[in-house]
């Protein structure tokens, strides 16, 4: 897949931005997009999720694969898709999203439909944030994102990358490439501070001898996109797009909408209190649980 390609489509058309998935976003919200049982619900957060907007209220388009666009037509025909802008795709998302809050992490973020949210730690021992699942079968899960909090350490996204030359950024984005099992990497704009949007490698080269030459390739079962950035108030996290069996152009422009919307608070709830974060996006309780780890080790 051209993913520089895919990227421009689902930007710069706001109707590839929200359209392809209208169905899926607007889909009654009651109806549950997986059945929880007794057990994974008593293991949710207890977390919020509002309606933003009555979903009713969107029509889909007779036709997605091949909007009007400005360029195709000078006037929009009664009946065809007009695509929209990006703004637009952005603003009709969040009146009809639903808005999940992580109370127990500090952020919120607007989703296509209500999910269904377990523990990241049960995907990741040790993982600290939420799984939002929208579909799934039993235990396998079809479309999620997931949420993690302390999703990496600070020199491995320089908080200035942003600000750094243009040939110092695409050394930090090659080195990624050549390290991080990823098949395409660009730097962008999410929560108001520059991180990194990568997408997981279908094929991988591997060294199965240890003799430092590659020598056989890993074919992954499935692709997935990891975005890391930092909050608002400092948090760092990352947002994962599970698809499967593959990536959907409809999954992704949700997934993109979605991070758009994404927002740190500036506390959360530990213990039943009401928790500060200081600048690292860290509440006491979080420094207490990695020193004592730390004695441990």
């Amino acid at each position: 897949m051209d993913w520089k390609k895919t990227l421009t489509m689902t930007i710069a058309a706001g109707t590839a931005a929200f359209s392809l998935g209208v169905s899926y976003a607007a889909a009654a919200p009651e109806e549950a997009a997986a059945e929880t049982t007794a057990e994974e619900a008593s293991m949710t957060t207890g977390e919020e999720t509002t309606p933003e907007a009555a979903p009713a209220a969107v029509s889909e388009p007779s036709s997605v694969e091949e909007p009007v666009t400005a360029e195709s037509s000078p006037a929009t025909a009664q009946g065809e898709t007009r695509q929209l802008s990006p703004e637009e795709a952005l603003e009709l998302y969040r009146d009809h999203g639903v808005k999940y809050t992580s109370q127990r992490y500090g952020y919120s973020i607007i989703c296509p439909k209500k999910p269904n949210v377990i523990p990241a730690s049960l995907l990741v021992e040790g993982a600290k944030g939420d799984v939002l699942i929208f579909e799934n079968d039993g235990y396998d899960i079809k479309n999620a994102w997931v949420v993690l909090t302390d999703a990496f350490d600070d020199a491995e996204l320089p908080s200035d990358i942003g600000q750094k030359s243009e040939a110092e950024q695409k050394a930090y984005i090659d080195h990624l490439m050549n390290t991080a099992g990823y098949e395409f990497v660009r730097l962008t704009q999410v929560a108001g501070s520059t991180g990194v949007y990568a997408v997981t490698a279908k094929e991988i080269d591997v060294d199965t001898n240890g003799d430092g030459q590659t020598d056989d390739t890993m074919v992954a079962e499935n692709q997935g996109i990891k975005t890391f950035f930092r909050g608002q108030f400092g948090g760092r996290f990352s947002v994962q797009l599970i698809d499967n069996p593959e990536l959907s152009q409809a999954g992704i422009s949700l997934y993109q909408l979605g991070l758009l919307t994404f927002q740190e608070w500036p506390s959360a709830v530990q213990d039943g209190q009401n928790v500060a974060k200081d600048k690292d996006g860290k509440t006491a309780g979080d420094k207490k649980e990695k020193k004592d780890k730390t004695k441990q080790k």
